[in-house]
């Protein structure tokens, strides 16, 4: 049986032919984000993306290709090569929030070596030794939290992280999923990891395929509305074409910087 998406149903990054050598597919072809707040008295990220290096344990154990998740490197999308364009290294970083601990949202974070990372503490046990029906929790990306634990700072609900910067526990996608809300001059800023994925699913209250609470995630959305005047999607390309240049805000910022790669899900994901 042939399977088809008719193209007005096509999610933004739906391409019909994605090439990665041996192997060609249909699929999605969608940003792993990594976020960058400025003018808020320290330099924080939201999200670290994930390594592509061929050092990285979950690309020389073909992990992702396991889970029908196919992936793409370039020089430029590197962690360094990203922060460079705002004049700064890993190690100038103050503040990593991981939104959840899934392998593309906390795939750099040793490259942070000066970082305290921000952690909601229901989501470690899952990272750390993951069962096999928990997605995408990786046993091989647990290093990421391993190596930097004498500098986790776990959380059981809400935190301000400094002046004009919070984090909510609203759950949903996994169980301890956090949004990041900032002030700026344009109005409060919602970096809502996986919950929003897509604009259409703010947009049309339609929650992501991959959840722990389906109703956590519809009161997820309900509570941005409340709070937030511009909600940033995490995986949508549509994010540059409202803002070409990737920022949102003006004393108080929060930029998009891709971090090390985009990633690639096939129709069989």
């Amino acid at each position: 049986m042939n399977l088809t998406i008719e193209p007005e149903h096509r999610p933004c990054g739906w391409e019909d032919e994605l090439d990665f050598g041996d192997v060609k597919m249909a699929g999605l072809r969608s940003p792993l984000t990594m976020w960058l707040i400025e003018g808020a008295g320290l330099n924080i990220v939201v999200d670290t993306g994930c390594d592509l290096s061929e050092q990285s344990p979950a690309i020389g154990g073909s992990v992702l290709r396991q889970h029908a998740i196919w992936t793409r490197r370039r020089p430029e999308w590197t962690v360094e090569a990203q922060l460079a364009r705002f004049g700064l290294e890993p190690a100038d970083i103050d503040v990593v929030i991981n939104t959840c601990c899934h392998f593309d949202h906390i795939g750099n974070n040793t490259r942070f070596t000066n970082a305290t990372f921000i952690v909601q503490k229901r989501e470690l046990p899952l990272a750390i030794h993951p069962p096999r029906w928990a997605l995408y929790y990786y046993p091989e990306m647990a290093f990421n939290l391993l190596d930097v634990r004498d500098r986790l700072e776990l959380v059981d609900g809400n935190l301000r992280v400094t002046d004009g910067v919070t984090v909510h526990l609203l759950g949903g996608h996994s169980p301890g999923t956090q949004v990041v809300l900032l002030d700026t001059q344009v109005g409060r800023v919602c970096i809502p990891g996986d919950l929003v994925p897509f604009y259409q699913n703010i947009e049309l209250n339609w929650p992501m395929g991959a959840f722990f609470d389906v109703e956590a995630v519809i009161r997820a959305y309900a509570w941005m509305r409340m709070n937030a005047d511009i909600v940033v999607p995490h995986h949508d390309w549509g994010f540059f074409d409202r803002h070409p240049d990737g920022t949102v805000g003006l004393d108080h910022s929060v930029q998009a910087v891709s971090s090390e790669s985009t990633a690639d899900l096939g129709d069989d994901a």
